[in-house]
Protein backbone atom coordinates (compact mmCIF):
# COMPACT_ATOMS: atom_id res chain seq x y z
CA UNK A 1 0.00 0.00 0.00
CA UNK A 2 1.23 3.54 -0.75
CA UNK A 3 -0.02 7.13 -0.76
CA UNK A 4 0.01 9.79 -3.48
CA UNK A 5 -1.79 13.02 -4.30
CA UNK A 6 -5.20 12.34 -5.80
CA UNK A 7 -5.40 12.89 -9.54
CA UNK A 8 -8.39 13.90 -11.65
CA UNK A 9 -8.87 10.22 -12.48
CA UNK A 10 -8.91 9.35 -8.78
CA UNK A 11 -11.47 12.13 -8.19
CA UNK A 12 -13.75 10.65 -10.89
CA UNK A 13 -13.58 7.31 -9.08
CA UNK A 14 -14.34 8.99 -5.74
CA UNK A 15 -17.32 10.77 -7.30
CA UNK A 16 -18.61 7.45 -8.64
CA UNK A 17 -18.31 5.83 -5.20
CA UNK A 18 -20.30 8.66 -3.68
CA UNK A 19 -23.31 8.33 -5.95
CA UNK A 20 -26.49 7.40 -4.14
CA UNK A 21 -30.22 7.73 -4.70
CA UNK A 22 -30.58 10.59 -2.24
CA UNK A 23 -27.95 13.06 -1.12
CA UNK A 24 -29.75 13.28 2.23
CA UNK A 25 -28.24 9.90 3.06
CA UNK A 26 -24.70 11.34 2.91
CA UNK A 27 -25.11 14.70 4.63
CA UNK A 28 -27.11 16.44 7.32
CA UNK A 29 -26.54 19.82 5.65
CA UNK A 30 -29.33 21.60 3.73
CA UNK A 31 -29.95 20.47 0.14
CA UNK A 32 -31.53 22.45 -2.68
CA UNK A 33 -32.24 20.97 -6.12
CA UNK A 34 -30.29 17.83 -5.24
CA UNK A 35 -27.15 19.73 -4.23
CA UNK A 36 -25.66 20.33 -0.79
CA UNK A 37 -25.62 24.02 -0.02
CA UNK A 38 -22.82 25.56 2.04
CA UNK A 39 -23.38 26.73 5.58
CA UNK A 40 -24.82 30.20 5.85
CA UNK A 41 -22.62 32.94 7.24
CA UNK A 42 -25.70 34.62 8.68
CA UNK A 43 -25.58 35.29 12.39
CA UNK A 44 -28.27 36.72 14.60
CA UNK A 45 -26.96 38.75 17.51
CA UNK A 46 -28.80 39.88 20.64
CA UNK A 47 -27.44 42.62 22.89
CA UNK A 48 -28.47 42.44 26.55
CA UNK A 49 -29.05 45.75 28.27
CA UNK A 50 -29.97 46.71 31.84
CA UNK A 51 -31.68 49.80 33.20
CA UNK A 52 -29.26 52.49 34.26
CA UNK A 53 -26.25 50.97 32.51
CA UNK A 54 -24.71 52.64 29.49
CA UNK A 55 -23.01 49.65 27.91
CA UNK A 56 -24.43 46.17 27.23
CA UNK A 57 -24.14 43.53 29.94
CA UNK A 58 -23.80 40.75 27.38
CA UNK A 59 -24.08 39.38 23.89
CA UNK A 60 -25.70 36.19 22.53
CA UNK A 61 -25.09 35.15 18.94
CA UNK A 62 -26.53 32.22 17.04
CA UNK A 63 -25.28 31.06 13.66
CA UNK A 64 -24.73 28.04 11.38
CA UNK A 65 -28.50 27.88 11.19
CA UNK A 66 -29.45 24.60 9.51
CA UNK A 67 -33.08 24.73 8.34
CA UNK A 68 -33.07 21.06 7.35
CA UNK A 69 -32.09 19.85 10.82
CA UNK A 70 -33.68 22.84 12.56
CA UNK A 71 -30.49 23.44 14.52
CA UNK A 72 -28.13 26.32 15.24
CA UNK A 73 -24.88 26.88 17.07
CA UNK A 74 -24.56 29.71 19.56
CA UNK A 75 -22.00 31.64 21.54
CA UNK A 76 -22.28 34.20 24.29
CA UNK A 77 -20.23 36.52 26.42
CA UNK A 78 -20.91 38.56 29.53
CA UNK A 79 -19.30 41.96 29.96
CA UNK A 80 -16.38 41.29 32.36
CA UNK A 81 -17.55 43.88 34.89
CA UNK A 82 -20.92 42.08 35.26
CA UNK A 83 -19.69 38.49 35.56
CA UNK A 84 -20.55 36.37 38.60
CA UNK A 85 -23.82 38.27 39.07
CA UNK A 86 -26.22 35.85 37.34
CA UNK A 87 -26.22 37.77 34.07
CA UNK A 88 -25.16 34.73 32.01
CA UNK A 89 -28.04 32.68 33.37
CA UNK A 90 -30.57 35.42 32.65
CA UNK A 91 -29.13 36.02 29.19
CA UNK A 92 -29.20 32.40 28.11
CA UNK A 93 -32.71 31.80 29.44
CA UNK A 94 -34.01 34.91 27.70
CA UNK A 95 -32.27 34.17 24.39
CA UNK A 96 -33.24 30.50 24.32
CA UNK A 97 -36.85 31.30 25.20
CA UNK A 98 -36.87 33.88 22.39
CA UNK A 99 -35.41 31.48 19.82
CA UNK A 100 -37.65 28.54 20.70
CA UNK A 101 -40.78 30.72 20.79
CA UNK A 102 -40.16 32.59 17.52
CA UNK A 103 -38.36 30.11 15.24
CA UNK A 104 -38.63 26.50 14.10
CA UNK A 105 -35.23 25.64 15.61
CA UNK A 106 -35.33 22.35 17.48
CA UNK A 107 -31.76 22.15 18.81
CA UNK A 108 -29.28 24.72 20.05
CA UNK A 109 -25.68 23.72 20.60
CA UNK A 110 -22.43 25.36 21.59
CA UNK A 111 -18.76 24.58 22.03
CA UNK A 112 -16.73 25.70 25.03
CA UNK A 113 -13.22 25.04 26.25
CA UNK A 114 -12.63 22.77 29.23
CA UNK A 115 -10.72 25.58 30.93
CA UNK A 116 -13.81 27.84 30.74
CA UNK A 117 -15.23 26.54 34.02
CA UNK A 118 -17.83 29.32 34.30
CA UNK A 119 -19.30 28.43 30.90
CA UNK A 120 -19.27 24.69 31.62
CA UNK A 121 -21.07 25.26 34.94
CA UNK A 122 -23.63 27.57 33.36
CA UNK A 123 -24.51 25.15 30.56
CA UNK A 124 -24.78 22.24 32.97
CA UNK A 125 -26.86 24.35 35.40
CA UNK A 126 -29.27 25.04 32.52
CA UNK A 127 -29.52 21.28 31.86
CA UNK A 128 -27.60 21.20 28.59
CA UNK A 129 -26.36 17.76 27.59
CA UNK A 130 -22.63 17.30 26.98
CA UNK A 131 -22.74 15.59 23.60
CA UNK A 132 -19.05 15.15 23.03
CA UNK A 133 -15.47 16.11 23.65
CA UNK A 134 -13.07 17.41 21.04
CA UNK A 135 -9.80 16.24 22.55
CA UNK A 136 -6.89 18.70 22.71
CA UNK A 137 -8.79 20.97 20.33
CA UNK A 138 -8.21 24.40 21.86
CA UNK A 139 -4.75 25.91 22.26
CA UNK A 140 -4.21 28.45 25.03
CA UNK A 141 -0.77 29.68 26.12
CA UNK A 142 0.98 26.76 24.45
CA UNK A 143 -1.23 24.10 26.05
CA UNK A 144 -3.86 22.05 24.21
CA UNK A 145 -7.20 21.77 26.02
CA UNK A 146 -10.33 19.76 25.32
CA UNK A 147 -13.42 21.50 23.96
CA UNK A 148 -16.89 20.33 24.98
CA UNK A 149 -19.97 20.28 22.77
CA UNK A 150 -23.25 20.94 24.60
CA UNK A 151 -26.82 20.96 23.28
CA UNK A 152 -30.42 21.27 24.33
CA UNK A 153 -33.54 20.25 22.41
CA UNK A 154 -36.72 22.28 22.25
CA UNK A 155 -38.66 19.46 23.97
CA UNK A 156 -36.12 19.30 26.81
CA UNK A 157 -36.32 23.06 27.30
CA UNK A 158 -40.12 23.16 27.21
CA UNK A 159 -40.69 20.09 29.40
CA UNK A 160 -38.69 21.40 32.34
CA UNK A 161 -41.39 23.37 34.12
CA UNK A 162 -39.42 23.45 37.37
CA UNK A 163 -36.47 24.76 35.43
CA UNK A 164 -38.35 27.59 33.73
CA UNK A 165 -39.91 28.71 37.03
CA UNK A 166 -36.67 28.48 38.97
CA UNK A 167 -34.62 30.75 36.74
CA UNK A 168 -36.98 33.19 35.02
Amino acid sequence: MWIEAASAEHQRAFDEWGKCDRLEIKTCRPIIDGKRIPASHEAIVFAFLADGLEEPVGRFRYFDINPRNRSAEFGYTVNPIYRKQGMGTKMLITAINQIFSTTEINKLYCQTAAFNIASVRLLEKLCFCRDGILREHHELNGKLWDDYIYSILRSEWENRKFFNNKFT
